[in-house]
Order: C-alpha cells, then sequence, then structure tokens
C-alpha cells in the first residue's frame, strides 16, 4: 500500500514538474484520485497566444478508475482592453473525449481564437479561459493570457534557443522600441518534439525560429504542417550547425541548396550559422524578424494589416459601395406617428368622456406604426445580403495543394439566422473597418462581438456576430486545398504550349519562363491546350498593378513577391470556387488571381 502511493506521489510529480513545461503552457494540472493515480493535464503546445488564429491545445488522461469517463473541455478566447474594461469580444468552442477504464489517452484540439481588435491602453491583449468537466469529478478550469502588440511580429522559438537567449533578446528589443503598452516580449517558446501536426495550430504565429537539429525532431507530420503554414506566409528560420547543411538536405527545397534564404510561396525560409555557444546576437537577431530598421509604430505585420489595412481605402469595400439610407419614409411615418398618437388619439378616438379608450388606441397606433417601420426596413434593405470576394491562389503541383487567401466584403440586410459552417478547414478573422453605422467590426470599439467556432464535417461551424443584419462585414480567410488541377507545360521547342487540367476555364494567362522570356494567351479553357504568344516585362507589370490593385496591401505585396518566379504562370478567373461561408450573402463576383509553378 506504502509502496502505491509513493508511486503516485512520483507521477504526480513528474505531471507537474515536466521539461515540457518550460515551452508549453499548463491550463490545468489535476490529480482527481491520488490512489489510483487517476488524473488529467491540459497544455497548450505553444508558450504564447498570437493575437487571432488558433491554439494547439493536448490534453492527457489517465484513468485508474474502474469506470470510463466522459470529458468536456469549453473554451472562451476573449481580448480585454485596458483596465478591464469589458469591451472585448468572445469567441466560444467546445471539445469532447473520452477515456476508458484503466486506460490512458492524449488527444489534440485545434481552438479558435477570437482576433484582438482591442488595441489602445495599457495591457490589452488576449485570454484563453478553459472549463473541464468530466463526470463523477468536480469541474475545474484554467487560463491563460498573453500581450500581442500589432507592431511586432508574432514569434516561436524553440526550447533550445529560447533557455540560453529569451532574457538577452528581450532586453535588446524594449531598449531600441518603446511602447506605451509595455514591455515587449521578443518570443513565445515550444518544444520541437510535440509540435501540432495540422497547419491551423500556426496561423497567427509569424515567424519559428529553431535550429537545424530541432527540424530534424519534428514529428514528419509537424514538418509537414509548418511547411504549409510557411507557404501561407508565415517565415521560417533555421540555425544550421554545419556548413553542409542546406535546404536540400533538410528536405526543404531540393532544387535551390545553395542559396540561404529563399521565397517559397507567400513564405520564406531563411538559414543562418548557429553560434556554437548557442547564444544569438540580439542586434543580428531582430534584424533577421525585422529587415528594416524602422521606428516601432511603423512596423508592418499581419496582425497590423487585420488592424488597419481594410479601415482605409480596401478595393473590396470601395466595390462594395456606400449605403443610401432614405430617410423620407421614416420622417413621414414619425410625423404621422405623432399627430395620431397625439392631437388625433386625444379628440378623434378618444375624445372627452372617452378617455379610457386610451389604452386601447395608443397600443394599437404604436404596434401598427412599429409594423409599418419594419416593413419599410425590409423593403429598403432587402434579405441576405450581397458581397465580393478576392482570391490569391497559389498552386503547387508536386504536393498536390493549392495554397488560398481569400479577402470578402459584404453588406447584409436582414438575417434570419446566424450559423454556417465554411466549405473547407480554414482560418477566418473579421477585419477591422472604417467606424460607421454600418461597421460592426472596428478597432477600439464599445460594442464586443460574441462567436462561435466549432470543428464540423466539412470545415468550420460558426454562428454569432460573424454576419449581422444591416451591416458590413469584411473577413480574411486562409485555406490549404487538395488538388489535382495544374498547369502543365508540354515539352516543345517554338512557343511553349500549356495544358490546363482545373475543372474551370482561366482567362489572360502569362507565363514567365526559365530563360526569362515573357508570353501569354488570353484564355485557357479547362481541359484544353493553347500555344502562347510573345509578351513583355512591362506588358505583365502593367497587368500585374491592377490585380495588385484589387488587394489588400499585404496580400498586394504577397502577389508582388509570387512575381519575382520565373517558370511559373499567371492567371485571372471567375470561376474558380472560393471559401463558401454564410449562405445568405450573394456574392457578385468571386475573381482569382492564380499562379503556381508548371508541371512537367
Amino acid at each position: 500500500m506504502k509502496h502505491s502511493i509513493l508511486l503516485a506521489l512520483a507521477s504526480t510529480l513528474l505531471i507537474y514538474f515536466s521539461p515540457h513545461a518550460l515551452a508549453q503552457h499548463q491550463l490545468v494540472r489535476k490529480v482527481y484520485d491520488a490512489k489510483t493515480n487517476t488524473w488529467v493535464k491540459v497544455t497548450c503546445l505553444l508558450g504564447k497566444l498570437p493575437a487571432y488564429g488558433y491554439a494547439p491545445i493536448r490534453i492527457e488522461i489517465n484513468n485508474a478508475t474502474k469506470a470510463d469517463r466522459e470529458f468536456t473541455l469549453d473554451f472562451t478566447s476573449s481580448d480585454f482592453s485596458a483596465y478591464g474594461n469589458d469591451t472585448g469580444s468572445r469567441m466560444t468552442s467546445n471539445f469532447s473525449c473520452s477515456c476508458a477504464a484503466g486506460s490512458r489517452e492524449t488527444y489534440d484540439f485545434i481552438v479558435p481564437l477570437t482576433t484582438v481588435f482591442q488595441t489602445s491602453g495599457y495591457g490589452s491583449g488576449t485570454e484563453l479561459s478553459m472549463r473541464l468537466s468530466c463526470t463523477g469529478f468536480p469541474t475545474i478550469s484554467g487560463s491563460m493570457s498573453s500581450e500581442p502588440h500589432e507592431n511586432w511580429p508574432a514569434i516561436l522559438l524553440s526550447k533550445q534557443l529560447y533557455e540560453p537567449n529569451a532574457s538577452n533578446l528581450n532586453a535588446h528589443v524594449n531598449s531600441i522600441y518603446s511602447s506605451s503598452r509595455g514591455d515587449l516580449e521578443f518570443a513565445g517558446s515550444f518544444n520541437p518534439q510535440t509540435m501540432p501536426t495540422d497547419w491551423r495550430a500556426y496561423m497567427g504565429q509569424n515567424i519559428i525560429m529553431m535550429t537545424s537539429d530541432d527540424w530534424t525532431m519534428l514529428d514528419p507530420g509537424a514538418r509537414t504542417a509548418i511547411l504549409e503554414w510557411n507557404r501561407l506566409g508565415g517565415h521560417i528560420i533555421i540555425y544550421t550547425s554545419n556548413a553542409s547543411e542546406n535546404l536540400a538536405t533538410l528536405q526543404i527545397d531540393e532544387h535551390q541548396p545553395k542559396k540561404k534564404s529563399i521565397l517559397r510561396s507567400m513564405g520564406r525560409v531563411s538559414l543562418v550559422p548557429l553560434p556554437s555557444s548557442k547564444r544569438l546576437d540580439p542586434k543580428e537577431t531582430v534584424k533577421l524578424v525585422i529587415p528594416s530598421r524602422s521606428s516601432f509604430s511603423s512596423i508592418s505585420t499581419p496582425y497590423s494589416s487585420l488592424l488597419r489595412d481594410y479601415a482605409g481605402s480596401w478595393p473590396l469595400h470601395v466595390t462594395l459601395g456606400k449605403k443610401n439610407f432614405n430617410t423620407t419614409f421614416f420622417v413621414l411615418i414619425l410625423l404621422a406617428f405623432g399627430i395620431l398618437v397625439g392631437p388625433v388619439n386625444l379628440f378623434v378616438f378618444a375624445k372627452a368622456g372617452k378617455r379610457h379608450k386610451l389604452f386601447i388606441t395608443t397600443p394599437i397606433i404604436s404596434l401598427s406604426a412599429s409594423a409599418l417601420l419594419i416593413v419599410i426596413i425590409m423593403f429598403q434593405d432587402g434579405f441576405g445580403g450581397r458581397g465580393h470576394r478576392l482570391l490569391l491562389m497559389e498552386i503547387q503541383p508536386d504536393e498536390n495543394k493549392a495554397y488560398i487567401i481569400q479577402e470578402q466584403a459584404a453588406r447584409t440586410g436582414v438575417l434570419f439566422g446566424s450559423s454556417f459552417e465554411t466549405s473547407e478547414p480554414t482560418l477566418i478573422t473579421p477585419v477591422a473597418l472604417s467606424p460607421s453605422r454600418w461597421s460592426r467590426v472596428v478597432t477600439d470599439g464599445t460594442a464586443p462581438s460574441s462567436y462561435t467556432a466549432n470543428h464540423g464535417d466539412k470545415g468550420l461551424k460558426c454562428s454569432g456576430d460573424w454576419f449581422q443584419s444591416r451591416s458590413i462585414h469584411g473577413h480574411l480567410l486562409k485555406t490549404v486545398r487538395p488538388t489535382r488541377g495544374r498547369i502543365k507545360l508540354s515539352p516543345a521547342a517554338g512557343a511553349p504550349v500549356l495544358t490546363s487540367s482545373f475543372n474551370f476555364n482561366l482567362g489572360t494567362l502569362f507565363f514567365h519562363a526559365a530563360n526569362g522570356t515573357w508570353w501569354k494567351t488570353d484564355a485557357l479553357q479547362k481541359g484544353n491546350s493553347v500555344t502562347l504568344i510573345p509578351s513583355s516585362d512591362t506588358e505583365f507589370k502593367q497587368w500585374l498593378g491592377i490585380q495588385k490593385g484589387r488587394f489588400s496591401r499585404a496580400n498586394a505585396r504577397h502577389l508582388n513577391n509570387l512575381a519575382l518566379s520565373r517558370n511559373r504562370f499567371f492567371a485571372i478567373t471567375e470561376e474558380a470556387p472560393g471559401i463558401d461561408t454564410y449562405s445568405s450573402i450573394k456574392w457578385l463576383t468571386t475573381t482569382t488571381i492564380m499562379t503556381g509553378e508548371l508541371a512537367r
């Protein structure tokens, strides 16, 4: 008996003082029953919450009892403002799992996070709280919080780099960048042995820094997920231990082994020599993450793009047009209501000696006026909504994947529901619009939004304030879509011949050949081939300028970077499928700018 108690105590201490704790955040550590050594541990696998995206959560259960146990995890993600004012938004989600009697189980969940739109004052940030319920045991809770800065990228450092360098990096960053919101934390930490295997777990993170040993230590699924995140815009920085390590030996890019920094779709991979001491030079490290030395307020990040790029002259918002509000009908109805409920009601419907009729006539007049106002609002605003979608789609034929960034703007009328499921697994976040009577998401707003997001059969099941009646909404979505579609280059002399295997037609298409020449066609039908005609760099740049002008600034930069590569096509189409969201929105246009490497 004494031996079993000591064994249970040792197991409990192992849970509490796990070496992984330095690179992760324990939300819950609970021993339900010390005698049987029944316990549960819930961990956020990344050491810092991003300002938007997802948090990877792992629950480990040891059920040494004689009964099966069901577990429910309820998460609430919120952004908090200065001094604890309750003006932030909330995102709720829930998950469930089970553990049979006498067994041990581990489950990983990808928890959606609300986007932090509270940015002013001191102490604003993001918090993730959790309630864990289990049959037969009391409910327990835990939480973690972070303070992301819109002008500082969300960085993750591997434990091997974090432990000897975090303090110096934090001190250096705060010595050169001052912020009214308190001290900056250079990065959060992670353990490469427990990295998530789903690309969505990394959305919201901007830079991942690790050693080449860390990279080879990653689970193959985690490595694939990070490379997918990288293609959607993430930056991977790998510190190499010896000169023989390159992009080919690290199985990142076998075609460019000699390069130390390459663009991969919308992202970048950089290789940097690792000092033998593993002590990073703070100045050089900051240059890696912020290439151009600038003032703190001028540093651009994907998070600052969500806050600022769409609140100005966002092209899709301009295309949506302004909402005209006709007040004539409302003024006339209010004037008629005032006359009816006042003198007419008093001197005609409820004359002297019949004042008791006021208790009947006044409610009837009020209800009739309200019903008429509702009818006019419905007539003027309509039902459902209308909007425009714009996609940047990058095709990787060797991977059979399409990497998609979608911007969308919609104006809604009267909505009879708020639930929808995206057509595929995706990141979806609102974007901050300029303040107006129609904008529901703005920075530092005083009307908090409430969202729900859970993983469904096809994509993300959403409800709440993603779309509200009589409003203007903007969203940014990202996904990795499996596809067999590609553009194939036929090996033949003379003008290039391209064949499309996409199941939709393409419009204008440019091809940048490996020798630097430019070619084009006005159309490429699905399943057909076409012989290109000569073009020029000038003609392509004129076309590219028009396409960049459709996007927000951050995604326009992505398109511009993609245009630097050769052996790549660029095309426009109105027929490619977008990421579907709320079914009551009629998308007037779905324009896709496609690019990708050619298959041979």
